[in-house]
C-alpha cells in the first residue's frame, strides 16, 4: 500500500511545473469557492425557512384570533366566506378546525396530512413533516382556542414548503453549475497564468542548454532576468567560471604531460632506431642502453611524481596527521641532503624548536623539495637556512637561500604545475613539479605557501602550518 502511494507521489513529482502550479491554484481556487458557495446556499437556506416559519406563525396567530372570533358569530355563510378567504389568501396554508364537541367542523383541501400527524402542544410547536409519498415537506402544528369558558376549538395547521424546497434546489443546482464552470475556468487560467510565469525560467534553460565546452566563455547574468531567477542565472556564471578555469587547467595539464613525456620517449625511440640502423660494437650497445635507461628514469619519475600528485588532491578527507618534531625534521633534511651540500660547498643551518601538526611524509616531501630547489639555485660558498617560528594559530617555517633569485616574470607562475624558467630546462632531473607539489601538500594541510625573492641574493619559501591542539 506504502509502495502504491509512493508511486502517486513520485508521479507528481515528475509533473511539470506548469501542471503543478495549474493544479495548485485550481485546488486552492475550488476550495475557496466551494466555501464561499457552502456560506451563501446555508444562508440562503437558512433565510429562506425561517421566512416561512415566520409566515406559518403569523397566519396561525391569524386563524387563533379568527377561530375566537367568528366561533361566536351565527351567519353561517359570512363565517365561510371570511374564513375562506383568510385560509386561502396563503395558498400554501392548509387547515382542519375541530369544535369543542370534536366534530370537524372546517378543512381546506390543501391539507393532506393524516391527523394523528399533529400533536397538541402549548404553546404550540412548528415542526416539520416530510410526506413518504410525495416527498413534499412540510411545517406542522397543533394547538387548542379557547372560545368562551369550557368551549375550546382543535386547530391543525400545514404550511406547504415545497415552493421553498423548490426554490433551493433550483439554486443548488445553479450554483453547482456555476462552480463547474468557475473550476474549469481557473485551472484553464491557472495554466495561462503559471505557463507566462515560467516563461523567463525556460528561456534561463534554453540559454544554459546552448552552453558547451566550446563556449564555456558565455554568460547569462547580464540579462534582465526576474529577480528569483537573477541569482540562479549568477550561480550558474560563477559555476561556468569554475569550469572554464578548470577545463583550462585541465587542458594546459594534459598538453604539458604529453610535452614532457614525448621527448624522453621520442628520445628513447631515436636511440634504438640509428642503433638498429647497422651492425654495433658491444660498447655503441651499452651507450644506446644507457641512454634508454635514462629516458626512462626520466619517465619512471615523471609518473611517480604525477601519481603522488594526484593522490595528494584526493587524501584531504582522509589524512593522518601528527605531531611532528620541527628539530628533527630539519635534522633529518640536514643529514638527507648533507653530501650533496658538501659536494657543492653550500653551508646549511637550521634553527627551531616545538611542534607542527602535519602529515610527516608530506611534510618531508615539501622541506625537501624546497631545500632541493634552494641547492640547486645557490652558488658555491652559499648558505641555506631553515628557520620555524611559533606565530598565534600558526607554525611559520622558512626555506631561505642565497642563490640567484626568481626574476619577477616568474613569480606568478612558479607554483604552476611543469612550469621552469628558462635556465632550467636543461636540467633533465627538474620535472617543474616541485612546487606544485609544496602547494598541494599546503593546500590539504589548509595552510598556504608564499615566496619572497630577490635577484641575485636570494630566496625565502614561507610555509604556514595551522595549529592544531585537537589530536
Amino acid at each position: 500500500m506504502f509502495s502504491k502511494q509512493k508511486d502517486k507521489f513520485s508521479v507528481l513529482r515528475t509533473c511539470s511545473l506548469q501542471a503543478r502550479l495549474a493544479i495548485s491554484f485550481a485546488i486552492i481556487t475550488t476550495m475557496i469557492v466551494c466555501a464561499t458557495s457552502f456560506l451563501l446556499y446555508s444562508g440562503l437556506k437558512d433565510q429562506v425557512r425561517n421566512e416561512d416559519k415566520m409566515e406559518f406563525i403569523e397566519a396561525t396567530s391569524f386563524i387563533r384570533k379568527a377561530v375566537k372570533t367568528l366561533s361566536i358569530t351565527t351567519n353561517s355563510e359570512s363565517w365561510q366566506l371570511i374564513w375562506e378567504y383568510a385560509v386561502n389568501a396563503h395558498g400554501r396554508l392548509g387547515v382542519r378546525v375541530f369544535s369543542t364537541n370534536k366534530e370537524l367542523y372546517l378543512t381546506t383541501p390543501n391539507i393532506n396530512i393524516p391527523p394523528d400527524v399533529f400533536s397538541l402542544s402549548d404553546p404550540p410547536k412548528y415542526g416539520v413533516w416530510i410526506d413518504p409519498k410525495s416527498n413534499i415537506e412540510y411545517r406542522i402544528t397543533s394547538f387548542q382556542v379557547e372560545t368562551e369558558p369550557g368551549h375550546v376549538w382543535r386547530v391543525d395547521a400545514s404550511y406547504d414548503l415545497s415552493p421553498t424546497s423548490s426554490l433551493l434546489s433550483a439554486y443548488r443546482w445553479n450554483l453547482m453549475v456555476l462552480l463547474l464552470a468557475g473550476i474549469l475556468l481557473s485551472v484553464a487560467i491557472s495554466w495561462f497564468v503559471s505557463g507566462y510565469g515560467l516563461r523567463p525560467l525556460r528561456h534561463v534553460t534554453t540559454a544554459m542548454q546552448g552552453i558547451s565546452s566550446e563556449h564555456l566563455s558565455e554568460r547569462i547574468g547580464d540579462q534582465p532576468w526576474p529577480k528569483e531567477l537573477a541569482g540562479l542565472a549568477q550561480s550558474f556564471d560563477a559555476m561556468l567560471e569554475r569550469l572554464e578555469k578548470a577545463f583550462t587547467v585541465l587542458s594546459q595539464f594534459s598538453a604539458d604531460i604529453a610535452h614532457e613525456m614525448r621527448t624522453p620517449v621520442s628520445n628513447m625511440l631515436s636511440a634504438a632506431s640509428v642503433t638498429l640502423n647497422r651492425d654495433r660494437d658491444a660498447a655503441e650497445y651499452k651507450q644506446t642502453l644507457e641512454t634508454i635507461e635514462l629516458e626512462a628514469t626520466h619517465l619512471s619519475k615523471l609518473v611517480e611524481n604525477m601519481l603522488f600528485l594526484a593522490r595528494t588532491e584526493h587524501m584531504q578527507q582522509s589524512l593522518h596527521i601528527e605531531k611532528c618534531s620541527i628539530a628533527e625534521e630539519f635534522q633529518f633534511q640536514q643529514t638527507l641532503l648533507e653530501a650533496l651540500a658538501e659536494e657543492k660547498q653550500i653551508e646549511i643551518r637550521w634553527r627551531g624548536q616545538g611542534f607542527v601538526t602535519a602529515n610527516k611524509d608530506l611534510l618531508r616531501r615539501a622541506l625537501l623539495n624546497l631545500v632541493s630547489n634552494a641547492l640547486r639555485f645557490t652558488s658555491a660558498g652559499g648558505l641555506i637556512q631553515l628557520v620555524s617560528e611559533q606565530l598565534d594559530g600558526f607554525v611559520k617555517i622558512t626555506v631561505s637561500d642565497s642563490g640567484t633569485g626568481i626574476e619577477p616574470q616568474h613569480l606568478p607562475h612558479i607554483f604552476t604545475r611543469f612550469y621552469r624558467a628558462d635556465s632550467a630546462r636543461a636540467d633533465r632531473s627538474n620535472t617543474g613539479l616541485g612546487l606544485a607539489f609544496v602547494q598541494m601538500i599546503m593546500t590539504v594541510h589548509g595552510g598556504s605557501v608564499s615566496v619572497e625573492t630577490e635577484v641575485g641574493k636570494g630566496t625565502t619559501f614561507t610555509l604556514l602550518f595551522p595549529t592544531i591542539t585537537t589530536l
